[in-house]
């Protein structure tokens, strides 16, 4: 691609419920919004009651480079600070993983967050995609596929969870095929992983750093800290040390440095939002499940894919929830989901039934 279609590449983020609700004719009205895959019980009390606190940290330099948000990871992973890139946020980190490494062809397991397609052909790679089937519930890729895709590519990304699919490919095959392939890539991006039961047997944040597996991680799915952009990247000692000395200075803002150690204190806030969005999960897929016209798939984050087959095309349904004050998300902007798939980001019950009541009442004509 040549500098002037890169100039072009739109960057896409989320869904635009003032867009759509121009889009389709409807005047602008207040909208619970299913769109979003934060975690619906908002930051965790102890930010709020410390917030005055934080404020003095707007006066001087932050630390350079996010000495707060590795503190974290060190005392709640065991990642030594070796080991471990603060970020402004995981996508800084997905677009610096992608300048750095210099890789020239990468598979992108699909559909998938669009920053690893953007950040790959913004840096100068040629991009193929492993996709997921609805055939398969969008299962992650077999091993097979993946050996295969390997031989022509210098790195995978792959979500896990996987946004907006909400999948999981397991853990001991990813170590496998890192360890027969030492000359590729993994990357492995683990935003939503917190979400996952028995996280801690299933995420890489807890296991020893390979040459070639990078694991990409966020703060603001989890904790609902997205203003604050808190995240990082591990790896082993070489790989850290390039990507460190690629990056700019104070990329992690002050307040930011400064939230990161209370969220190690939050231990009753990370019990309560797991069991809850497994609880929501599951009561809510199987409540979709019996819904004439959508067909959802089994995740293990906290939002469901569904695809809308109750009339030909998704604005029937999102005209139908905008009109009663709900708001999802649109996935057909993502590639293999064009055939009128949409996500629910979980929230709490009273507001989740309100959704399926409202799913329910569609008017069949």
């Amino acid at each position: 691609m040549d500098g002037a279609m890169k100039r072009k590449l739109p960057y896409q983020h989320g869904g635009s419920p003032r867009l759509d609700l121009a889009r389709l004719g409807l005047a602008e009205r207040p909208l619970l919004d299913f769109s979003v895959n934060l975690n619906f019980f908002g930051p965790p009390p102890i930010i709020k009651e410390r917030w005055m606190e934080m404020l003095g940290a707007i006066e001087s330099y932050p630390s350079v480079d996010g000495k707060g948000v590795s503190y974290f990871y060190r005392k709640k992973y065991g990642i030594p600070s070796k080991n471990f890139l603060a970020g402004n946020g995981s996508t800084e980190m997905i677009y610096l993983v992608s300048r750095v490494l210099g890789l020239k062809k990468i598979t992108i397991v699909a559909p998938s967050y669009h920053d690893y397609e953007r950040a790959s052909i913004l840096s100068g790679a040629e991009v193929s995609r492993l996709v997921l089937s609805p055939e398969t519930l969008f299962s992650g890729p077999h091993v097979d596929q993946l050996t295969e895709a390997l031989k022509n590519a210098d790195a995978i990304w792959l979500g896990r969870p996987n946004n907006p699919t909400g999948t999981l490919f397991p853990k001991r095959p990813l170590m496998e095929l890192a360890r027969e392939f030492p000359g590729k890539w993994f990357i492995i991006d683990e935003a939503f992983i917190q979400f996952v039961e028995g996280y801690e047997e299933e995420t890489f944040l807890t296991e020893k750093p390979l040459s070639n597996l990078l694991v990409i991680h966020s703060l603001t799915k989890f904790y609902a800290v997205a203003g604050l952009r808190l995240g990082g990247i591990m790896g082993n000692e070489e790989t850290l040390s390039l990507l460190r000395a690629a990056r700019e200075p104070w990329a992690v803002n002050g307040i930011a440095d400064r939230v990161s150690p209370l969220l190690l204190q939050c231990a009753d806030y990370e019990q309560e939002t797991r069991s809850t969005v497994i609880k929501e999960r599951e009561r809510v897929f199987h409540d979709l499940e019996r819904l004439d016209g959508i067909t959802p798939f089994p995740a293990t984050a906290n939002f469901i894919l569904c695809r809308w087959t109750g009339t030909n095309d998704l604005d029937d349904l999102m005209r139908h929830l905008l009109s009663n004050g709900i708001y999802v998300r649109d996935c057909r902007n993502f590639a293999g989901l064009e055939d009128n798939y949409f996500r629910i980001g979980l929230r709490g019950t009273s507001e989740n039934d309100q959704l399926l009541s409202i799913l329910s009442a569609f008017p069949y004509v």
